[in-house]
């Protein structure tokens, strides 16, 4: 047995955004991306959390998928500064979830008043897609080799059939040294982002049961 920590969070909306899509409309992925969960638990510790630090499982659902139109402030580099686009503003589509729920399981089980008392007020997608934690437990992971697995994201493998949309994603981030200059991504991968209805039964690393529900401890590289 393994014991975890499980954080259940709930929304009104969320925007897991499809990486790369540049223009048009705005897609969301079916779940959020390891880089997001890592973050989500950041804001609550009110740091940076270094994938080293933490292994972590969770399960994405939601109600509905809508879509809203929204004005995009479009900015140029002139070779010396970010500056407004000559073109202006334009309008897009984006989709968004409503009244997501995010359950995030934790090795970390030192981690509990962190949760209870969070220095910040986590989100999922953009800075209005807040989320309320609901609970936080201490729970007993019993290891198992096969189980439905369903509102997560694993790494691709060919031998797994089952439902969901691959994407190639950085697993995590590193915050570059200087303020301001941005992000780097590590270890772009390809995974397979499993929709929360699924209902197909896999054979895979990692996987534990917690109350009769199967979860993936995703384990970085």
């Amino acid at each position: 047995m393994k014991e975890l920590l499980e954080i259940r969070f709930e929304g009104w909306t969320a925007t897991p955004r499809l990486p790369f899509i540049l223009s048009g409309n705005a897609v969301c992925m079916h779940t959020p991306s390891y880089s997001t969960i890592l973050g989500v638990i950041g804001c609550c510790l009110g740091r940076i959390i270094e994938p080293h630090e933490v292994n972590v499982g969770y399960k994405y659902c939601y109600d509905s998928v809508g879509v809203d139109l929204e004005t995009r402030h479009r900015l140029e580099f002139d070779g010396k500064k970010v500056k407004d686009h000559s073109k202006g503003t334009d309008a897009y589509k984006r989709e968004f979830h409503v009244n997501p729920k995010l359950t995030i399981w934790l090795d970390k089980t030192d981690w509990e008043q962190n949760f209870n008392d969070p220095i910040g007020t986590p989100s999922l997608g953009q800075s209005q897609d807040l989320l309320i934690i609901k609970s936080v437990k201490k729970v007993q992971a019993e290891k198992i080799d096969k189980g439905v697995l369903s509102g997560c994201m694993i790494p691709y493998k060919s031998n797994v059939q089952s439902a969901g949309q691959l994407v190639q994603i950085a697993e995590s981030f590193q915050e570059n040294e200087n303020v301001g200059s941005g992000r780097s991504p590590v270890n772009s991968r390809i995974f397979l982002s499993i929709p929360f209805d699924a209902t197909k039964e896999i054979t895979f690393d990692n996987l534990y049961t917690v109350s009769e529900l199967t979860i993936y401890l995703h384990e970085w590289i």
